[in-house]
């Protein structure tokens, strides 16, 4: 390492040689740490052109490959969608529900050209809309809400929580009533 800090993680290409090195890489820590583990699903801001598949297949084939878990953050998702232009429900859609193991939501700060996943604004709707979407899927996943910079007040914090439960609960009455 340089000594270079960047605010988030870096994306892969979405190859097939990175598949096999990544499943290695979290089999490794598995088998060490003798206890599975969820990956997460990075925002990303510039696309490799030598990609092989969509992130969401990237993901589906590491995970079952590897036979680990999702910390599915449905912010990032948003973000690299219109970072990159493609429907996030999609992606949403797309997901092995059965290895989400967390859910993660986010606020996020808007530039002209892109967006930027900086955990320092309120959820947006649109964000709000595919957790609902996860949650469908993947039935009451624990949620992570991320606000790691300019944080607001309690009220405000315990606010989006509280939306989140709601969320939560509506998909729970409706399994409920079937």
């Amino acid at each position: 390492m340089d000594g270079t800090y960047t605010h988030d993680l870096l994306p892969l290409p979405y190859t097939w040689e990175a598949v096999e090195r990544t499943v290695e890489r979290v089999r490794m820590v598995q088998d060490y740490l003798e206890i599975p583990v969820a990956v997460e699903n990075v925002s990303s801001y510039a696309v490799f052109t030598g990609s092989q598949m969509t992130e969401w297949e990237f993901l589906t084939e590491v995970v079952e490959r590897a036979d680990c878990g999702i910390l599915l953050d449905v912010n990032n998702i948003y973000v690299s969608s219109v970072n990159h232009e493609f429907t996030p429900m999609d992606y949403v859609n797309a997901v092995p529900a059965h290895r989400v193991a967390q859910i993660h939501i986010a606020g996020h700060s808007k530039y002209e050209k892109y967006i930027l996943d900086t955990h320092d604004h309120p959820v947006i709707d649109p964000v709000w809309a595919l957790y609902a979407r996860a949650i469908e899927r993947c039935g009451p996943t624990p949620t992570l809400l991320e606000w790691d910079d300019h944080i607001p007040s309690f009220d405000e914090v315990h606010a989006e929580a509280k939306k989140a439960e709601r969320f939560l609960n509506r998909h729970a009455l409706a399994e409920a009533a079937l």
